[in-house]
């Protein structure tokens, strides 16, 4: 069984939103192609639908993933289900639809981890609902171990372990977003087991300096073997990538 905290080998291989350089996102074709291409983890991104359904896409519009237009949430599951989320891909993906993520779990659960990115909008008057549902979901497959909840909303992170403290987190960190804040800081006021970084701030000290405050430290998103290399120096514990057979291959 994977273990975020006590994996099997490191650095730890993440399909970004699935193998979505061959499959489109954070769909289960995606998700299977990932398994194939022999990915430690997949990552995914969650929003609630207007019914309250956990489901994975990484909007909160349709327009860029699924042939539909609106928001999420404005739209029952079964409405949604109405939407191809494949065809903008490719024409042999039509029949994929919008998954929710008990469909990832029953899918993936035992085989691989999981990563759900709980996505924050200023618009969900209830954020406290989305955390709660995806730890039922955890819960419901007794999952913990297995599972990382990621946000770039460090109090969603809080949340989780007000919520239960068991959850394995990680503060995904962005210079911009988080200007002139401490990104060790920030993962350690979360309460998170990972700090997870944009490829482009990557750098050594900040990996060791991580370490040394018993953070494990995630970077997003490797798709060349330039990057790859500097990350593997700076010594990373995960990476996250569109194309996990590539970097699974460089790496061996």
């Amino acid at each position: 069984m994977f273990s975020w905290l006590t994996p099997i080998r490191f650095p730890i291989i993440v399909a970004h939103r699935g193998s979505s350089r061959h499959a489109p996102e954070n769909t289960l074709a995606a998700f299977r192609q990932a398994m194939d291409d022999g990915a430690d983890a997949i990552e995914l991104d969650v929003h609630l639908s207007k019914d309250g359904q956990v489901i994975v896409i990484h909007d909160d519009r349709l327009e860029r993933t699924t042939n539909g237009h609106g928001r999420v949430g404005d739209y029952t599951l079964d409405e949604l289900r109405q939407f191809s989320s494949g065809e903008w891909f490719h024409k042999k993906f039509f029949s994929e639809k919008i998954p929710t993520l008990t469909e990832v779990f029953e899918l993936v659960t035992g085989q691989i981890g999981i990563n759900i990115e709980i996505k924050y909008t200023k618009r969900r008057t209830e954020p406290k609902l989305i955390v709660e549902r995806c730890i039922e979901i955890i819960s419901r497959f007794k999952a913990f171990k297995s599972v990382l909840i990621s946000s770039f909303h460090y109090p969603l992170l809080q949340l989780a372990k007000r919520i239960d403290p068991s959850i394995v987190s990680g503060l995904l960190y962005h210079p911009v977003r988080h200007f002139r804040k401490s990104p060790i800081k920030l993962a350690k006021a979360a309460r998170a087991q990972y700090l997870l970084l944009a490829t482009s701030t990557i750098r050594k000290k900040i990996v060791t300096d991580a370490h040394d405050r018993n953070l494990l430290v995630g970077v997003y998103t490797v798709n060349s073997v330039r990057n790859l290399r500097r990350v593997r120096t700076a010594g990373v514990d995960s990476i996250y990538t569109d194309t996990p057979s590539t970097i699974l291959k460089y790496l061996r």
